[in-house]
């Protein structure tokens, strides 16, 4: 007996997704957890101790990148060098398994804060141009597939003039070796694609690190004196500190604030203000040396870090600062005048402590009468 049914047709299922199927399926979420690649951005975005890093100019980018290019590498290379060496290919096996070892080793030191800047140029960039030979000669036109990510690897892992070198370096081997297994027409075409890629990479580098440079600038720079700012103070009168206790160089701190800036502003207007403060800035930096370092601490505060120099010779050059601001002719029908703190650093001084004595003769100054230098005590 057949049954006639009525009712109206129900509505058409929406397509199954990866989202629903992760949704209703337990398993199918256990398993994207596995396969997310989060553990990758927390480890990209590892603070590293560069304290202890030696790197041209500290730089942070490129101890991430090569930290990247390891992982990427362990992943990716891997598995061809298990299969070279199951199958026989031994000098490929063998290659393949030196390159990431040595990326391995960059990684791990890294990661401990001690990078080995010279282990990618000398050994790395050796090993990968080697294993591209030895690929062309067993592998033939294969190899080519694997000359692209080798030719670009060598901008992330390397400063750019180091790339540059390893760039031509690879071209001038790789491409005679690809011409002895591919017909001089696609030689022809690799040799041009390659160059491309090359040139690319190296425009693009360039204008990187360009940024990279401009932005580092503004990072640790006060926009209108121009000064190093509040963030870089830290660290550079730790290096000082440590510096002096391994040489034996004598250090000098000088605190100096504007005398009475507030009325400035209140009367002249903060426009004044401001030349006076980008004035008082480049006087700084003309009076004192290129290795002495200067930082404006906010508002009409600054501090002068004098490598090399004693109390004695401090006092000389807070004197001639001091003079130098109060011939500044900036406003109309009024003087700049500055408060100034001296302190030598003494042995076995924390900073900290070197700072504060700084601080606290300024202060001294400005109860004395201001326009005024106030130094410690040896």
């Amino acid at each position: 007996m057949i049954r006639w049914s009525f009712a109206s047709p129900s509505p058409p299922q929406p397509e199954a997704t990866v989202g629903s199927a992760v949704a209703r399926f337990p398993t199918a979420r256990r398993w994207r957890s596995r396969v997310s690649f989060s553990w990758l951005r927390r480890l990209m975005s590892k603070r590293i101790p560069f304290g202890r890093v030696k790197l041209d100019g500290g730089n942070d980018f490129l101890a991430k990148t090569n930290l990247g290019v390891a992982v990427a590498a362990l992943f990716l290379l891997s598995p061809f060098a298990v299969n070279h060496l199951i199958n026989g290919r031994l000098f490929m096996g063998a290659g393949a398994a030196a390159i990431v070892a040595i990326l391995t080793v960059n990684a791990w030191s890294i990661l401990r804060g001690r990078m080995v800047s010279w282990l990618t140029p000398i050994a790395l960039v050796p090993a990968i141009t080697a294993y591209l030979v030895v690929c062309f000669r067993q592998q033939g036109a294969i190899a080519a597939f694997w000359s692209y990510p080798a030719l670009i690897s060598f901008y992330f892992m390397l400063s750019p003039r180091q790339a540059r070198i390893a760039n031509l370096v690879l071209l001038a081997v790789i491409i005679p070796e690809a011409s002895s297994v591919l017909p001089p027409a696609l030689t022809i075409r690799f040799a041009a694609t390659l160059l491309a890629v090359s040139i690319f990479s190296t425009i693009f580098v360039c204008i990187l690190s360009r940024q990279r440079y401009l932005l580092r600038k503004m990072a640790v720079t006060d926009q209108l004196t121009g000064l190093l700012n509040r963030k870089t103070l830290d660290p550079s009168l730790d290096r000082a500190v440590q510096q002096s206790r391994r040489t034996g160089t004598p250090m000098t701190l000088i605190a100096l604030d504007l005398d009475n800036f507030k009325s400035v502003n209140d009367t002249f207007g903060h426009e004044a203000g401001d030349k006076v403060l980008h004035a008082v800035g480049s006087t700084l930096r003309e009076r004192l040396r290129g290795s002495d370092q200067v930082f404006r601490l906010g508002g009409e505060e600054f501090l002068a870090l004098l490598f090399d120099t004693d109390s004695d010779h401090g006092n000389l050059i807070a004197e001639e600062l001091r003079t130098s601001i109060a011939a500044l002719d900036i406003l109309p029908t009024r003087k700049i005048t500055v408060s100034l703190g001296l302190a030598g650093l003494r042995p076995d001084e924390t900073w900290k402590d070197w700072w504060k004595r700084a601080d606290d003769n300024l202060y001294r100054a400005k109860s004395a009468g201001r326009n005024r230098i106030v130094a410690s005590s040896k």
